[in-house]
């Protein structure tokens, strides 16, 4: 056993115990996620020595860990929420008020986001701050839903299409952005977008192929299905690549398109997907965020007022669209989605990463919105439980 590989197998065994501690800390909800940031914290201060090659390793597999967080944000996603019949009859149409609320929210974002560039960030760009506000976490909402008993009802699904909202479309403008950043050309912006229609003829044909029995035998069992959609999202990220995009978009897309295709053994698909992912890829991805994690750009009180102001701003953006939904749910209801919606972890920090990568962010923002996911993820769903209890609000029928 080389030196690499035994090093690296004691960050896989020490990260998994310190997680494992953190998230049994009486009274709060630290997501798994959130200790292994930790730990990679704790491992930028030398804790386990590691050499330029070992740390090199590390971060190369974390970029892996990366494009399957994003599938498996897109496997998260029910596109059938968004179809307009579904929600007909109700007294509150969740899909209208989830888009009034992410507009609401792009606008707040934008205005916070010319603030801290005139405050606290000159070099950072408003419009890339606008986009990293504008994100939240479907993999804390959604379990956050579950557990309240909140998840069958109106309320519930409301908050759930908001955060939706915010995954698919941060995601389209985050490649717009990068494809109008780098180029300015109109015709790789029209490239940009060549993605969107090629998943949608790809799903197409997958749905056509379904209804062919030979083909659909060709599919094999859960297994090969799985070396498929791991197949596919490479090729969807070489895609993205070559058109000028992000090629977390791609995974994004391909976590969508697997979510949206009824198949035979798609539950072994996700339980799969998410064992790969959770149990390998993304702890090794959170722990090499947190090893490139400099504490020491935050020795000057400029810099936690920049902080301050950026976790303030990251509840405010939220909090304020959401006052919406009081006419159909109560001042407090209101309060308390607008305080869960405000938990952010792997969205931003994969946006702020690319940020840095495209120089609209300085490193410090980079940083500073590691600090910005701890903090909202930690406070995010104690908030909304305290306000809101486990009473099911406005019970939902489909």
């Amino acid at each position: 056993m080389t030196d690499t590989v035994r090093a690296f197998l004691v960050i896989l065994c020490t990260s998994f115990v310190f997680s494992t501690l953190v998230s049994r800390v009486p009274l709060l909800r630290i997501p798994s996620a959130i200790g292994y940031l930790s730990f990679g914290i704790l491992l930028h201060t030398h804790l386990v020595h590691l050499t330029t090659e070992e740390a090199v390793w590390v971060r190369q597999l974390g970029e892996f860990g990366l494009l399957f967080l994003m599938y498996l944000s897109g496997l998260e996603v029910d596109i059938t929420l968004l179809r307009p019949g579904l929600w007909r009859g109700q007294k509150v149409n969740p899909l209208m008020l989830s888009i009034s609320m992410f507009c609401t929210t792009l606008l707040v974002s934008f205005g916070v986001a010319l603030a801290l560039v005139g405050f606290a960030f000159p070099n950072a760009h408003p419009w890339m701050l606008t986009m990293l506000f504008a994100t939240t976490s479907m993999g804390i909402i959604l379990p956050i839903l579950e557990e309240s008993g909140q998840l069958a009802t109106l309320y519930g699904q409301t908050l759930l299409l908001c955060a939706l909202m915010a995954d698919v479309v941060t995601m389209f403008l985050l490649s717009l952005f990068i494809s109008m950043h780098t180029s300015g050309q109109f015709d790789d912006f029209l490239l940009t977008l060549a993605i969107f229609p090629f998943i949608f003829i790809l799903y197409r044909a997958l749905a056509w192929c379904r209804q062919v029995p030979r083909l659909r035998a060709l599919a094999g069992d859960a297994e090969a299905r799985m070396r498929a959609v791991v197949a596919l999202m490479a090729g969807f990220c070489a895609f993205a690549e070559f058109t000028g995009s992000e090629p977390i978009l791609g995974s994004f897309l391909v976590g969508i398109l697997v979510s949206a295709i009824p198949f035979a053994n798609k539950q072994k698909i996700k339980d799969y997907s998410h064992g790969i992912g959770y149990g390998l890829l993304i702890p090794v991805f959170f722990v090499s965020v947190g090893m490139q994690f400099d504490l020491s750009q935050f020795y000057q009180s400029a810099s936690w007022l920049g902080i301050l102001a950026m976790v303030l701003a990251a509840f405010l953006v939220k909090l304020i669209p959401a006052w919406q939904l009081r006419q159909s749910f109560g001042r407090r209801a209101a309060t308390a989605g607008g305080f869960l919606l405000s938990a952010r972890m792997s969205l931003i920090i994969a946006a702020a990463e690319i940020g840095v990568r495209l120089g609209a962010l300085p490193e410090v923002v980079s940083q500073s919105i590691i600090l910005v996911a701890i903090v909202t993820c930690v406070t995010a769903p104690i908030a909304f439980l305290s306000l809101l209890g486990t009473s099911p609000v406005n019970r939902w029928h489909a």
